[in-house]
């Protein structure tokens, strides 16, 4: 039974990891030399609708920007940046089912059981783009999602994440 869980244990852990990190994909101009990019503008995209969510996606986009050496300009910036935000609701069948407040949970990630509860949950996605002002063409797509948390201090926690992920390999080619 101990040599049973010593070699699950890591893929179980890994999993657990997987399903806490936000989901990320960035897309890029493969011809474009982002050294020459020192500045940014924001433009008009669909904010999220709660304004104070709006605020802390606007802010952890910053910060990653000003961490990778870009300034926010309103005079003749190199790029416009732009984000659209939408939430849908999916099923989730991970959430390990048990009574409320019981404490019991049933089934697992090694061996699903056929009594986990599905629960509808919000997902949040978040779409990033930067263009060049000068070629006025996109050159690089950033897209994150993530279950939504309902308690707004998770909330912010969960974008800073998912910012610093979407950024962690920005400028390309570095």
């Amino acid at each position: 039974m101990t040599r049973q869980y010593h070699r699950w244990f890591p893929f179980v852990t890994l999993m657990l990891l997987c399903a806490c990190a936000p989901n990320v994909a960035v897309d890029y101009d493969k011809s474009t030399d982002f050294s020459r990019y020192h500045s940014y503008h924001w433009g008009t995209g669909m904010p999220a609708k709660n304004p104070e969510t709006d605020r802390q996606i606007v802010e952890a986009i910053d910060d990653q920007l000003a961490r990778k050496g870009l300034t926010k300009t309103d005079a003749d910036p190199d790029l416009v940046v732009t984000y659209h935000a939408a939430t849908h609701e999916e099923i989730d069948y991970n959430e390990g089912g048990g009574y409320a407040g019981s404490g019991v949970k049933y089934g697992s990630a090694i061996s699903p059981s056929a009594s986990d509860i599905p629960m509808r949950v919000q997902v949040g996605t978040i779409m990033v783009d930067m263009y060049d002002t000068k070629r006025q063409r996109r050159v690089w797509h950033g897209e994150g999602s993530d279950v939504m948390m309902n308690d707004p201090a998770k909330r912010s926690a969960e974008i800073q994440k998912g910012a610093v992920k979407m950024f962690e390999k920005f400028p390309p080619g570095k």
